[in-house]
């Protein structure tokens, strides 16, 4: 979207893009009714999420708070929805269809503009909507800490209330810590450049942390259970030609779901049999081989499966408008879909996309693939990455070993 447009062009383009998408019209009357109030709220004003949430709080505050359980409940919802989907759309061009609700966050008055501009600059650097819903969690879970030890201002925060809040993330896997650390170290660093806080705390943040956490494990399919699994997909009708597509290309190439949705035709490349893609999570480009029966899946699927439509993704959902998948939905449902299908027995925390990932990455350590070449395949930007697989006994890894094919370029 441009990033200076007028209020109420925004919010036309919004209620266009309701009716493309083919919103009920009740959704749609309630959409319009807070959009043209916030309209007028604003006035003529230019667009910005600050006077988004000024709007939020104006409006509440007429009403005595967020009214959650009378009848009147799912109007003062639709104000959270409305501009929460105008900050979507304004930041990435569509907005995020979701069953559950959870509100936008409204920052505390001397959080609000550090947290705001923080949150616009990795939106800008062209992080992952993803990416950004995750640091908003982490810092809504630090101002809950702070509150709770009588910090209301970022000027007022220690070191000392940061390392409280790193030994709050006790029992998380070391990846997850990792992350959330990642994410505090730039929120500081980012204060103190701008002058919100007085001491440069980012400084100070290790880069890990530790705090006794469990180890994870891969989650890996055998080679029974991915055949069952890819047998129980029905290739009689359009969904499962796209279905087992998708999850031959995680199977085979071990692509992250991201990337797999985010497939272009024009990523294919069928006279060299290879795809190129630019990763969704790390940035960097990506080219593999393709495997020969995902790559007649895929024309299988293009030819007598996708329906009719502009998009230029490969994959597509089979509702109208029939656009490509929003990047935010892990699609773990196709998954589970078929392994039911096929009768095998499952962790309902191992039953995604990425289980295959692992798979694949487990079989190739197995059979004494390089980590450096592994790393290759899967695009790690960090070879150390793989090591994560290295802490499966050797008779466990044959107990889970995935005997696919191993292509030519691994050797």
């Amino acid at each position: 979207m441009n990033k200076q447009i007028k209020v109420i062009d925004l919010c036309n383009k919004l209620e266009e893009l309701l009716e493309k998408l083919q919103f009920s019209e009740d959704s749609r009357h309630r959409y319009g009714k807070a959009l043209k109030e916030f309209s007028s709220y604003v006035d003529d004003s230019e667009y910005s999420q600050s006077i988004g949430v000024d709007f939020l709080i104006s409006r509440f505050k007429q009403i005595g708070g967020f009214v959650t359980s009378n009848e009147h409940s799912k109007d003062e919802m639709y104000y959270f929805r409305t501009i929460r989907s105008l900050a979507e759309f304004f930041n990435f061009g569509i907005i995020f269809r979701r069953k559950d609700y959870s509100g936008e966050i409204v920052w505390p008055e001397p959080f609000r503009e550090c947290n705001e501009k923080f949150l616009t600059s990795k939106i800008e650097y062209g992080i992952s909507y993803g990416s950004v819903k995750y640091y908003r969690g982490v810092l809504k879970d630090l101002i809950v800490s702070l509150d709770a030890v009588g910090i209301h201002n970022p000027k007022d925060i220690r070191y000392y209330h940061v390392e409280k809040f790193i030994e709050s993330m006790v029992g998380w896997t070391p990846c997850t810590v990792a992350s959330k650390i990642s994410c505090l170290r730039q929120y500081f660093s980012f204060l103190f450049l701008n002058e919100f806080i007085v001491q440069p705390l980012g400084e100070k943040i290790p880069r890990r942390a530790n705090l006794g956490t469990r180890t994870k494990l891969p989650d890996v399919w055998s080679e029974e259970d991915i055949e069952k699994i890819l047998h129980a997909v029905d290739l009689t009708g359009p969904n499962g030609k796209r279905d087992y597509a998708m999850i031959l290309l995680a199977a085979r190439l071990g692509l992250r779901v991201g990337d797999i949705k985010a497939l272009d035709i024009s990523d294919i490349n069928w006279s060299a049999c290879t795809l190129t893609i630019v990763q969704c999570k790390t940035k960097q480009p990506l080219t593999l081989p393709m495997p020969d029966d995902a790559g007649w899946a895929i024309i299988n699927y293009l030819k007598n499966g996708r329906p009719e439509t502009d998009s230029t993704s490969v994959f597509v959902r089979h509702n109208p408008p029939y656009d490509g998948f929003q990047p935010n939905g892990s699609l773990n449902h196709i998954i589970t879909s078929a392994v039911t299908k096929a009768g095998v027995k499952y962790n309902t925390k191992r039953s995604g996309f990425h289980t295959l990932r692992h798979s694949l990455a487990t079989h190739l350590l197995q059979n004494g693939t390089g980590a450096s070449t592994i790393s290759d395949i899967l695009g790690h930007t960090d070879p150390e990455t793989v090591k994560h697989y290295l802490r499966v006994d050797l008779p466990d890894l044959r107990k889970c070993a995935l005997d696919v094919e191993v292509m030519p370029y691994v050797r």
